[in-house]
C-alpha cells in the first residue's frame, strides 16, 4: 500500500512540476491572447535575460494608414483614454500602459510609436511608414 501511495504521490507531483508552471516563452503575445487588428504584423520576438527583469519582448509593425484602428485596439487593451503624442520627432505613447491576460495570469507592458517624422497631425498619420508596437512581458520581478 505504501509503494502504492508513494507512486501516485510522486506521479501527481511530476505531472505539477512538469507543464502547470512552465516558464513563459518568447510567442506572439497579442495572437495568442488578445486577439489584435489583422493589420498588426507579429515581427519578431526576443528574450534578453541579461536585462534587468529578464524580459520578453515582441516587435509588431502597422502601416501609418491603419494606425488608430491599432491605437484604439491598445486602448481597450490597456483601458488608457490618451494613447499617442507627437513628441520632438515622432508619436509615443503618453506613458507605459499594461494588458492583464486574465486567463494566464500575466501583464505586459505596451508601447506605441511610430518611425521618426514630420508629420505631427493625426490626420497625416497616412503618410508615415510604420508605427510599431512593444509588447513585453517580464520572467523576473524588476
Amino acid at each position: 500500500m505504501k509503494v502504492l501511495f508513494r507512486g501516485t504521490l510522486a506521479g501527481v507531483l511530476w505531472l505539477f512540476s512538469s507543464g502547470a508552471w512552465a516558464a513563459p516563452e518568447c510567442a506572439d503575445f497579442l495572437r495568442a491572447s488578445a486577439d489584435p487588428p489583422q493589420v498588426l504584423e507579429f515581427v519578431e520576438c526576443k528574450y534578453t535575460p541579461q536585462q534587468q527583469g529578464a524580459p520578453l519582448t515582441a516587435t509588431y509593425r502597422v502601416e501609418g494608414r491603419h494606425a488608430q484602428e491599432v491605437e484604439s485596439y491598445l486602448r481597450l487593451l490597456s483601458g488608457e483614454t490618451n494613447y499617442l503624442k507627437f513628441v520632438c520627432c515622432g508619436w509615443e505613447t503618453t506613458r507605459m500602459t499594461y494588458y492583464l491576460d486574465r486567463r494566464a495570469g500575466r501583464t505586459y507592458q505596451l508601447s506605441m510609436g511610430s518611425e521618426e517624422t514630420p508629420h505631427n497631425r493625426r490626420e497625416r498619420w497616412h503618410k508615415i511608414g510604420y508605427f510599431y508596437v512593444t509588447v513585453v512581458l517580464y520572467t523576473e520581478d524588476v
